[in-house]
């Protein structure tokens, strides 16, 4: 009898390792298929699409760093649909460019006078002796390091849109249209149309 529940458990071991086995040799494959999808489009997802690439790549290293601890099973889980979404990914670029250069031409028309206009409030305001009723000068303050983080994002933007990086040009400006909306807030200055 112990006999035959011990090669039971020899018959169940053997099982088990060479599921183990192809579970890892999946997960390998898996991983490698993603990556090979990968390599081929990032260059131009990341142009276009840096937040999804991210994603992808996180994916990948997330699948690599669970097979280093032995778990084939969250590896796969982690790539098996990446091929598919790297595809869609690829898929969507040229519409999604053609949609991001429309909102760049449309923020980069209207920023650079916005923000000219923010500037001259804040330089008045810095020379009167008193602010104006319903600004503080913590708020003030504020407004004054928005200003000059939103004049450092947008030379950023203009960096990344002339190295074709149109997506994270049109993040940046996005980032710079939300500073220059809450400081003319603060400043109880109309915001302009184009940027509502």
């Amino acid at each position: 009898m112990n006999r035959f529940l011990g090669a039971i458990l020899l018959v169940a071991l053997a099982l088990t390792m060479v599921s183990c086995a192809s579970e890892k040799g999946a997960a390998t494959s898996a991983i490698t298929a993603a990556e090979t999808a990968w390599t081929a489009v990032k260059d131009d997802v990341m142009k276009i699409l840096p937040a999804d690439g991210k994603l992808v790549e996180q994916a990948i290293a997330a699948a690599k760093a669970s097979l280093e601890l032995g778990d084939a099973k969250a590896a796969l889980a982690d790539v098996q649909d990446l091929p598919a979404r790297i595809q869609e990914l690829t898929a969507s670029l040229a519409d999604k460019e053609i949609e991001l250069k429309g909102v760049w031409e449309t923020l980069s028309a209207n920023l650079p006078g916005v923000a000219a206009t923010v500037q001259k409030r804040v330089d008045v305001l810095a020379k009167s002796r008193s602010l104006p009723s319903g600004l503080d000068q913590a708020a003030f303050d504020q407004v004054r390091t928005d200003v000059t983080t939103a004049a450092t994002t947008w030379v950023e933007a203009q960096a990344a849109q002339q190295t074709g990086n149109i997506g994270e040009a049109v993040a940046k400006a996005i980032d710079v249209k939300g500073l220059l909306v809450k400081n003319l807030t603060a400043l109880s200055m109309p915001v302009p149309p184009a940027l509502q």
